[in-house]
């Protein structure tokens, strides 16, 4: 009898753990309205305690993970559940800036570091920071430290993220390893999506929901198959790969079940163990794939198309010549 009530047990899918809502007066914050913590893996159960341990502190805090992974999300839900909720919150993309033109925002005369002194500010990627604001970042946060205990009265909360785990680090840059090993007390470590593959479903079907409201479109449902492929998939640039896909998907079809026709080849037969009797289109495979490479080599050196093609093992005028042509194929299509 208790083996036959166990059987039954393990056919029910597991369901989403409840909600965890972070009072911080005078209204409640639901992290469920952001989608970094939706899932059902133990990962997204850390990361919202995490969130809740932290909202109450005012110490420096470090994101670490890959790039797609909604770092400033999770920074965003930081400050909202924080007593300084209605401070300003300054996000500072490090990526998109020269070393000059960051310095000046960060540290200059009229800089967020000085006249911002009353909320929260994220710098998204804290190790490819020129190693000059790196040294600068050193010697803010030790004396943000001491300045923390003389008046307890600071209301400035800096967030960090970065891609570069700690135990990868390169020895040469010591500024940088000091600056996470002193970040490391109130650090936290966000999973790829492969490796909590658990949660991919319910990130799809919020996704879809939301998307198809930006695109104006009816409801769409994931069909089963073509949930196991998203399920499956290795998902290399993470939550921001998936949404592409998905919006990509909805974009070309009227309102019904989204099913595995309308995801890219490289999702569809990246795990496929025999060719199916309809056949194959192998050009166009090999097509995705490559487009599929190229796109991440770009975004990995972000957008430096001389340091894509060296990952790529190309010659710069051969990686331009690919690129010509997959815009041309946009054009058509």
């Amino acid at each position: 009898m208790m083996n036959s009530a166990n059987e039954n047990l393990a056919t029910v899918p597991p369901q989403p753990r409840p909600a965890l809502s972070l009072v911080s007066a005078p209204r409640v914050v639901s992290l469920q309205d952001y989608e970094c913590f939706l899932g059902v893996s133990s990962h997204v159960t850390e990361l919202k305690e995490f969130v809740s341990v932290q909202a109450s502190q005012w110490q420096p805090t470090l994101l670490i993970g890959e790039r797609g992974l909604r770092q400033e999300k999770v920074a965003r839900a930081l400050h909202q559940a924080s007593e300084y909720w209605a401070q300003p919150f300054f996000a500072v993309n490090a990526h998109g800036l020269s070393s000059d033109a960051l310095d000046a925002l960060l540290f200059g005369p009229q800089g967020v570091m000085e006249t911002f002194q009353h909320g929260t500010i994220f710098i998204n990627e804290l190790v490819s920071l020129p190693l000059l604001l790196q040294q600068r970042f050193a010697v803010y946060l030790e004396e943000q430290r001491w300045r923390t205990r003389a008046t307890q009265a600071n209301q400035q909360r800096l967030i960090f993220s970065t891609e570069c785990h700690p135990a990868e680090m390169n020895a040469s840059n010591r500024i940088a390893f000091g600056l996470i090993e002193m970040l490391r007390p109130s650090s936290f470590m966000l999973k790829p999506l492969r490796e909590r593959s658990e949660d991919i479903p319910y990130l799809a079907s919020r996704l879809v929901e939301g998307l198809t409201l930006k695109l104006n479109k009816g409801a769409h449902d994931i069909s089963p198959m073509a949930m196991k492929m998203l399920t499956e998939y290795f998902w290399e640039r993470n939550i921001d790969e998936l949404e592409e896909v998905l919006e990509s998907a909805i974009a070309r079809t009227a309102p019904h079940q989204l099913d595995e026709s309308l995801l890219p080849t490289r999702i569809r037969y990246a795990t496929f163990k025999s060719i199916p009797a309809s056949g194959i289109d192998l050009p166009q495979m090999v097509d995705d794939y490559e487009r599929s490479l190229i796109e991440t080599a770009l975004s990995q050196t972000n957008g430096n198309q001389t340091k894509a093609s060296q990952l790529l093992g190309l010659r710069v005028q051969t990686l331009n010549m690919k690129l010509k042509r997959f815009a041309e194929q946009q054009k058509e299509s």
